[in-house]
C-alpha cells in the first residue's frame, strides 16, 4: 500500500484527490494538511511514502515545504508538487527544490493515480504538458554537448531509440505501449533498460539527452 500525505489549502480539492487516490485500491491517504508549515511534523508522525503538496498556499507554500522537508533528516519521502497553473517558473522552482514529480491539477484521475505509482517506483515525473518546456530550457545547444549526446544515442538499438523518442515527447508507459503494440509492463522493462543503456537516472534526464542530440527534430 502506498502511503500519501496530502497537503492543499482547499478542502474540496483535498477531498476530491483523496477519493481518486483511495479508489485505486493500492493508495491510502494517511494524513492531510492545509499549509506547508504542517508538512515536516506530519511526515515525522505518519512517515508517508509520498507527499503530495500544493505549490500555492497562504502561509508556507509547497516549494518552501519541499525545501525544508528534503533539506535534511534520515527519512526522505518522495515529493510531488501540485499546481493549478502550468507556469514554467513553478516547474523549475519545484525541480530546484528537489521535488520528484510536478503535475498540473487538470490531470485526469487515471493519470493522477499513475503519477503517484510512478514516483513511488523511483522514477521522476512531470506533467506531459510541461515536459517539452523543461527540455527546451535544459537541453544544451553547444556542439560539444550535442555530439556527446549523439554518441550515446548511437549505441542504442532501433527499438530503444523509438522508445526514447516517445518518452521524450512526454508519453506515459501506457501510451508508449499503444504506440509500440506491447504491454505496459513490457514498456516499463524497456524504459528501465533504456535508462541503463544511456547511463541516466530517470525519464527527465533521458528526455533531455534526446533533445540535446536532436532526436525529436529528426
Amino acid at each position: 500500500m502506498i502511503r500519501v500525505l496530502l497537503v492543499d489549502d482547499e478542502t474540496l480539492v483535498r477531498q476530491g484527490i483523496r477519493l481518486i487516490l483511495e479508489a485505486s485500491g493500492d493508495i491510502v491517504v494517511v494524513a492531510e494538511g492545509s499549509d506547508g508549515s504542517q508538512v515536516v511534523d506530519a511526515v515525522r508522525t505518519h512517515r508517508p511514502d509520498i507527499v503530495l503538496v500544493d505549490i500555492n498556499m497562504p502561509r508556507v507554500d509547497g516549494l518552501a515545504a519541499t525545501r525544508e522537508l528534503l533539506g535534511g533528516g534520515a527519512f526522505r519521502p518522495r515529493v510531488i508538487v501540485l499546481t493549478a497553473h502550468a507556469l514554467d517558473e513553478h516547474l523549475y522552482a519545484a525541480l530546484d527544490a528537489g521535488a520528484d514529480g510536478f503535475i498540473v491539477k487538470d490531470i485526469s484521475p487515471h493519470d493522477l493515480i499513475a503519477a503517484v505509482r510512478t514516483v513511488q517506483s523511483g522514477d521522476a515525473l512531470i506533467s506531459p504538458s510541461m515536459t517539452r518546456r523543461l527540455i527546451d530550457r535544459y537541453a544544451c545547444s553547444t556542439a560539444v554537448r550535442a555530439n556527446r549526446a549523439q554518441e550515446q544515442l548511437d549505441r542504442l538499438s532501433g527499438r530503444q531509440r523509438r522508445t526514447l523518442a516517445l518518452l521524450a515527447r512526454g508519453l506515459s508507459n501506457a501510451q508508449i505501449g499503444v504506440e509500440l503494440g506491447i504491454t505496459e509492463s513490457r514498456v516499463k522493462a524497456q524504459v528501465s533498460e533504456l535508462l541503463g543503456a544511456l547511463g541516466v537516472a530517470n525519464r527527465v534526464q533521458a528526455a533531455t539527452l534526446a533533445c540535446t542530440a536532436g532526436l525529436l527534430d529528426s
